[in-house]
């Protein structure tokens, strides 16, 4: 099984006089993408409770995505203080460290972990996915997708030090943009 560690999300867009609900995010897309390819994939990340988080499980299953329902948190909304953006338990950036090592001791079986680079340039996920990762007892692959430049979604500094501290605890970790190195490493 590989595990993915992402986010997925809602967005809306017109189609016609109505509204269309898609799904987006990096965990989604590597998910599909890896579902397509023959994979068991393994969603870690956080769902909101309620409509929305039941209809975002609903898709996981169509899909064939396992997940974990004991990631499923209440919808907080963001909000801003002072120019600078909070997120509050319902966004992937929320993850914890304990959730995650829990959902690693369940699932035995992760060959490798693929990991939103996003997640980790904000904090608690960054401290979060490298200690769940780094203990884990058996060693998977564990590939991070840089493809989203850490400036352009988050504190590029906190992502360079996760980067680097995952280099030092997990020398075999490959860090790429490209989707096909990613893939071909994992498989």
């Amino acid at each position: 099984m590989i595990a993915v560690i992402g986010e997925m999300a809602v967005s809306f867009s017109r189609d016609g006089d109505n509204w269309r609900r898609d799904y987006a995010g990096f965990g989604y897309e590597w998910c599909k993408r890896l579902k397509e390819e023959g994979e068991d994939v393994l969603l870690l990340s956080v769902l909101p409770h309620g409509r929305i988080g039941r209809e975002m499980a609903d898709e996981l299953v169509r899909l064939g995505v396992v997940f974990d329902p004991d990631m499923h948190m209440p919808l907080n909304p963001v909000f801003c203080v002072d120019g600078e953006w909070f997120f509050r338990s319902s966004s992937a950036i929320s993850l914890s460290s304990e959730k995650l090592s829990d959902a690693f001791a369940y699932f035995s079986d992760i060959k490798a972990v693929v990991i939103s680079s996003a997640l980790l340039s904000y904090n608690p996920s960054a401290s979060a996915v490298l200690d769940a990762v780094s203990f884990l007892s058996s060693r998977p692959k564990v590939a991070v997708d840089a493809s989203v430049a850490g400036s352009a979604i988050g504190q590029e500094e906190i992502l360079k030090r996760t980067l680097s501290e995952f280099a030092a605890c997990m020398p075999d970790t490959l860090i790429e943009e490209n989707k096909e190195k990613i893939l071909a490493f994992v498989r």
